[in-house]
């Protein structure tokens, strides 16, 4: 009688392990979600800096430059430093996106699986970015066309 008591527990031990795991995956895939959206929205943001620049540039009427001698300069290593880290996020998308789309596999499973506790709001934001991944990667294989 006491084997199968412990047994029990064991196996009610393991099972909220297991569901911890699943939260954490639910976790890990919304940060690789967000990694894969700072590779697309990068390269956004070294337009704006560029953009900024111009802007300044404009409505200073010039004067900036007298100013900030090397405003030039120091607005096209910020830009330099944002297209590194553009490039960055985007040679490595495919492994932030195969993250996400499995660690949100692995939490539905884990956490579809638990009867005691209903865990809808990390399913359906595991099924939500595993959509938004999907979409993403459409987008940067056409390219954005």
């Amino acid at each position: 009688m006491q084997n199968s008591h412990t047994t029990s527990l064991a196996k009610k031990d393991f099972h909220k392990f297991l569901i911890r795991i699943g939260k954490i995956f639910s976790n890990i895939s919304i940060l690789s979600l967000v990694f894969c959206f700072c590779g697309v929205i990068s390269f956004a943001a070294t337009a704006f800096i560029l953009i900024f620049g111009l802007i300044a540039i404009i409505l200073s009427l010039g004067i900036i430059f007298l100013y900030v001698p090397n405003f030039f300069d120091i607005l096209t290593s910020a830009a330099e430093v944002s297209s590194q880290i553009s490039t960055f996020f985007l040679n490595y998308f495919f492994i932030f996106a195969a993250i996400a789309i499995i660690t949100s596999i692995v939490s539905l499973i884990l956490l579809v699986t638990d009867k005691q506790t209903k865990h809808v709001a990390r399913i359906v934001i595991s099924s939500i970015v595993i959509a938004i991944v999907l979409i993403i990667i459409i987008v940067v294989l056409t390219r954005g066309v």
